[in-house]
């Protein structure tokens, strides 16, 4: 009375083909984003110009420039390697555009320096590039350093503006 009648599997031949070439776009597309979010190679910036204490221009200028809320925490980097992160902000109150800032960092142990190191958080040039800084404007920065002493006992540490740049063009 009752008769099964077996049902067919009624995909098309296209069906096939069509999965097979998502599967490859897909994984192309994967592949294209790999590729364009590799760093790409660093260029090395000529650092010629920098004013430091001493240069006229410098006297003249540093009043203007400030390191405000300068900030150190210490933590642990994925290996378990101690490391330390300086943020601050640079405030230039002056009338020329600064393409470079260096600040110095001196590690102490109470009184005594321990460890004294130069860093560049505004830089021009590609790979790191920071546009520059404008007149009355400001820019915050932070910089993470794994490479500290191992006799630093973490006590006390600070951050001061050690030279400028001005720029070239606006």
């Amino acid at each position: 009375m009752f008769e099964t009648q077996a049902v067919q599997n009624s995909r098309s031949p296209i069906f096939g083909k069509i999965g097979v070439l998502s599967i490859v776009l897909f994984a192309g597309i994967i592949g294209l984003f790999v590729y364009l979010l590799q760093p790409g190679e660093r260029v090395k910036v000529d650092l010629s110009g920098v004013l430091h204490e001493g240069d006229a221009d410098y006297e003249w200028y540093e009043k203007y420039v400030e390191l405000r809320d300068p900030k150190l925490q210490m933590g642990k980097n994925f290996a378990g390697s101690r490391m330390a992160m300086f943020a601050a902000v640079i405030e230039n109150n002056g009338e020329k555009f600064l393409d470079v800032v260096e600040v110095e960092l001196n590690f102490f142990n109470y009184e005594k320096l321990v460890w004294t190191t130069t860093r560049v958080p505004i830089l021009p040039g590609t790979g790191s590039y920071t546009p520059p800084i404008e007149p009355l404007a400001q820019r915050g920065f932070t910089l993470y350093m794994d490479q500290i002493p191992s006799d630093w006992q973490a006590s006390h540490a600070e951050m001061e503006i050690q030279g400028f740049r001005f720029s070239d063009q606006p």
